[in-house]
């Protein structure tokens, strides 16, 4: 008879998802995994099959709970111009050193990784459709959620190195796109 499983799952994979945001996927041990979930490598395994497939269970955990939400005013049909800025102010108070667990992967994977570079272009591409969703009717949509896009990347990325040089550069993207409306 099968052993029945005493860990919820969602909560393993939370636990996984913040570890490697933290510390990326190749700086992640199955020792890690093993700490922060307390599930043995057996159990590991067992429920995800490999290191691998827990970290694509933990990225599609963070989009599902952080990333995506997090895009749902840019989406809305009554989105503009202030809710971008908005949105960009929101990330003036980002904890130390975490940035974007896509964007982290997408720098550290993304070169010599073909389902984290996928991964990557679909998230990228859904950020610009909704900036270009919050800017319709403008003029310089495409181009300015192109732009947007780029600072929000780039942003994530400094928030790496420094979570003051990030949030100035929410305040100035903020600050620019308050001009646009």
């Amino acid at each position: 008879m099968p052993r029945k499983k005493t860990f919820d799952t969602a909560d393993a994979i939370r636990a996984a998802r913040d570890r490697f945001w933290q510390y990326g996927y190749a700086a992640t041990s199955l020792n890690d995994l093993e700490a922060v979930t307390g599930l043995n490598r057996s159990s590991l395994y067992q429920a995800f099959g490999g290191k691998r497939q827990l970290f694509a269970l933990a990225l599609d955990n963070y989009l599902e709970e952080v990333a995506i939400p997090r895009l749902a005013a840019l989406e809305a049909p009554d989105a503009g111009p202030a809710t971008i800025a908005a949105y960009f102010r929101g990330f003036t108070k980002l904890p130390p050193y975490l940035g974007c667990l896509m964007v982290n992967t997408i720098t550290e994977l993304g070169p010599h990784d073909e389902a984290a570079r996928a991964a990557g272009a679909k998230y990228r591409l859904r950020v610009r459709r909704a900036f270009e969703n919050a800017l319709a009717g403008s003029e310089c949509a495409g181009r300015r959620a192109e732009l947007l896009t780029g600072a929000l990347i780039g942003l994530l990325a400094t928030a790496r190195l420094s979570r003051t040089t990030a949030a100035h550069l929410a305040r100035d993207t903020a600050a620019e796109v308050d001009t646009w409306a």
